[in-house]
C-alpha cells in the first residue's frame, strides 16, 4: 500500500512541472503628468548635396566629407541644393512640428554694389542670414532608401553626424528609421550663380509641438569658379594709320548682335581680373621689336594696359560679382611690312580670367 501511494505522488508531482504556461500575463504600467512642455527633439544627422530629383539627392562634387558644390557658371542659372535631416524626439516623432534650414552666407565676404540677391534672400554677405527654408518628412521606405542605402552606400562622409549616432544606429534593423522613431527630412534650397565661393553655415532646426528645438549645425563649400562671358566675337580695327593711336570702343550695352562694342560680364562666383593675348596678325617685327602694339582696359574709368603681341596681359578694374562693363581695345602699327595682303591683315586674340580677392567686411 505505501508502495502505491508513493507511486501516484510522484506522478502528480511530474505532471504539475510539464503545466503549459499560462494563456494571459499581467504586467503594471504607469506614467507621470509632464507639465514641463517635453523634451527637445534630436537632429541626429544632416547633409547637404546636389538636388538632382527627389530621389537623387545624395552627389557632390568632391569626394572630401562633407558636401562641396559647383556654381552653374551661367547668368541666372541658380545652382539647386538639396537640404536634409534625421530627426528623432524622444517625446515621439509626433510631437515634431516643423523642421527648418537655416542658411547664412560666408564670414568676411562683402557681395559687392552689383550683387542682386535672388527674391528670398536678404542681407549683404559678411556672414549674414540669408534665408530659412522648410524641410517635408520623406515616407519611412524613402527616407530609408535615401540615407541608409543612397548616402551611406554612394557618399559614405556626406552628413555631419551628432554626438553619439551614426550609420550603424540609425540605419540598424532595431535603429530609429525602422522603428518609425526617427524620419529624414529634406528640402531644396537655390543658391544664385553670383553667390559667393566660400562656407556656408546651414543649421537644421527641428521645433516640436512646445516650440523646443533641438540644431545640428554644419558647413556647405560653394566651390570657386571664375567665368566670364562676352557679346562679341571679334574686333575690328578699321582701316589704321601708321603711328596713330586708334580706340576701338566699347559700351554698356548687351547686344550679341553688335560685334563693334565690346561688353563683358562676371558670370562666376569670384571677382576675376580679365586677361588679353593678341598675335602680331602678320605685321611682324622690324630690327627685332614688333611692329605693332596694342593696349585694353575694362571699364572707362581704368588705366589702360599695354602689350605687345604673345604676351599675355592683366587688365585692371576688377569685376564683382554679376558686374557687366565695356571693354576698350586700341592698336599703334608703327610700320608696315613691305607687302600688304590683299585681304588686310587678321589676327587672332584671346580672352580669359582668373580669380581675384573678394571684397571684405568692414567691422
Amino acid at each position: 500500500m505505501r508502495k502505491t501511494i508513493y507511486i501516484v505522488a510522484i506522478i502528480a508531482l511530474f505532471t504539475l512541472s510539464i503545466a503549459p504556461v499560462l494563456a494571459a500575463v499581467n504586467v503594471n504600467t504607469g506614467l507621470t503628468a509632464d507639465t514641463s512642455g517635453g523634451a527637445n527633439p534630436i537632429v541626429k544627422a544632416k547633409w547637404e548635396a546636389n538636388y538632382i530629383s527627389s530621389t537623387n539627392r545624395y552627389t557632390d562634387a568632391s569626394s572630401d566629407a562633407g558636401a562641396q558644390l559647383l556654381p552653374s557658371g551661367v547668368k541666372d542659372v541658380s545652382k539647386v541644393v538639396s537640404i536634409c535631416a534625421v530627426v528623432t524626439d524622444p517625446d515621439g516623432l509626433a510631437d515634431v512640428l516643423n523642421v527648418y534650414a537655416d542658411v547664412f552666407y560666408p564670414k568676411n565676404i562683402a557681395l559687392g554694389p552689383d550683387h542682386t540677391p535672388l527674391p528670398d534672400q536678404s542681407g549683404q554677405g559678411c556672414g549674414l542670414f540669408m534665408q530659412e527654408d522648410s524641410l517635408a518628412k520623406l515616407t519611412k521606405t524613402a527616407g530609408i532608401e535615401l540615407f541608409c542605402n543612397k548616402v551611406r552606400n554612394s557618399n559614405n562622409n556626406l552628413p555631419t553626424f551628432n554626438t553619439g549616432y551614426n550609420y550603424d544606429e540609425i540605419c540598424g534593423e532595431t535603429g530609429e528609421l525602422q522603428k518609425d522613431t526617427a524620419a529624414v527630412y529634406c528640402g531644396q534650397k537655390n543658391l544664385s550663380y553670383e553667390d559667393p565661393a566660400g562656407d556656408y553655415e546651414i543649421w537644421a532646426i527641428a521645433q516640436d509641438q512646445n516650440g523646443k528645438q533641438g540644431k545640428l549645425i554644419n558647413n556647405l563649400t560653394y566651390l570657386p569658379l571664375t567665368a566670364f562671358e562676352t557679346d562679341f566675337t571679334q574686333v575690328s580695327y578699321g582701316s589704321v594709320r601708321l603711328n596713330t593711336h586708334k580706340i576701338i570702343a566699347g559700351d554698356l550695352t548687351w547686344d550679341a548682335l553688335n560685334q563693334g562694342r565690346a561688353t563683358v560680364r562676371n558670370v562666376g562666383n569670384t571677382r576675376l581680373t580679365m586677361q588679353v593675348w593678341q598675335n602680331d596678325m602678320g605685321l611682324g617685327k622690324t630690327d627685332g621689336l614688333w611692329n605693332v602694339k596694342y593696349d585694353a582696359r575694362v571699364g572707362s574709368f581704368s588705366t589702360y594696359a599695354v602689350y605687345f603681341p604673345e604676351v599675355t596681359t592683366a587688365l585692371g578694374d576688377e569685376l564683382n560679382l554679376s558686374e557687366l562693363d565695356e571693354m576698350d581695345f586700341s592698336i599703334d602699327i608703327s610700320k608696315f611690312p613691305p607687302t600688304h595682303p590683299d585681304v588686310g591683315y587678321t589676327g587672332t586674340m584671346t580672352l580669359s580670367a582668373v580669380s581675384a580677392p573678394h571684397l571684405t567686411c568692414v567691422e
